[in-house]
């Protein structure tokens, strides 16, 4: 989960009104190379005690934004803005511009960020992109073993969730960018890492033996990882895996 603070305006848009057109493409930039993610109403953007701004979709390039009539009105393309991005406890100052403006909608793209910022954004963004890869597998071949088992798989990532008739979701697995994160009803959160062996003898493209490393406490980065991939998830079984969460923070 993550929020962001328009803080104060840097730079008023009227300013730029004046000026020449700029041609259509003449950036070189094309904004749909970014891939933009669809997000929920538990990421907000705060401009201040009046004004709740509900993220809508973001990208690495910048994110949009359902306003309020008021602040619809207020914005003017190219404003910049300072912003303050927190996530997990981490604190980012940022600038924004506002690049465009519709229906009740205002997009924003980061206004000359630095690297540090650039990398907060895919660390920030990673789960999201983790979470819209996955889709489910059907699983009936292993169901013999894995009674109420369902799979979703997908880039770098999969998810095992297992259902029973009396207690809904008994278990689920977590396994992406080789971390692992468990719950079940019985033992609770647990976490761990896969490792691999560098070659075999084989020779250099033939990969190494992958296994599985247990943390002996629950490690609390991979379960943020794990939270947010799961409030990202982009199907129904994403409420029964949050409560679970939930149980386990409370």
């Amino acid at each position: 989960m993550f929020r962001i603070f328009l803080r104060k305006k840097l730079y008023s848009g009227r300013k730029s009104k004046n000026k020449k057109p700029q041609a259509k493409g003449a950036s070189g930039k094309n904004r749909r190379l970014y891939e933009r993610y669809q997000v929920d109403q538990q990421h907000l953007t705060v401009m201040n005690d009046q004004d709740i701004l509900v993220i809508r979709d973001i990208s690495a390039k910048g994110f949009c934004s359902d306003v309020s009539s008021r602040a619809y009105d207020r914005f003017e393309l190219n404003d910049i803005y300072a912003a303050r991005m927190r996530y997990h406890g981490d604190v980012q100052d940022i600038q924004v511009k506002v690049a465009w403006k519709r229906q009740q909608q205002v997009g924003f793209e980061l206004h000359k960020p630095d690297q540090k910022m650039l990398n907060f954004f895919r660390t920030l963004l990673r789960p999201i992109e983790l979470a819209n890869s996955l889709s489910q597998v059907d699983a009936a071949f292993m169901r013999d073993q894995h009674a109420g088992l369902a799979w979703f798989h997908g880039e770098d990532a999969d998810l095992h969730i297992w259902l029973t008739e009396e207690e809904g979701v008994s278990a689920w697995q977590l396994i992406a960018d080789d971390q692992i994160v468990e719950w079940s009803s019985v033992h609770g959160i647990k976490t761990g890492g896969i490792q691999r062996t560098g070659r075999t003898e084989l020779g250099i493209l033939e990969p190494g033996e992958a296994f599985k490393v247990m943390d002996l406490e629950p490690n609390l980065t991979r379960v943020r990882l794990a939270t947010d991939v799961i409030i990202a998830l982009p199907f129904p079984e994403r409420s029964d895996l949050v409560k679970t969460l939930d149980e386990q923070a409370g």
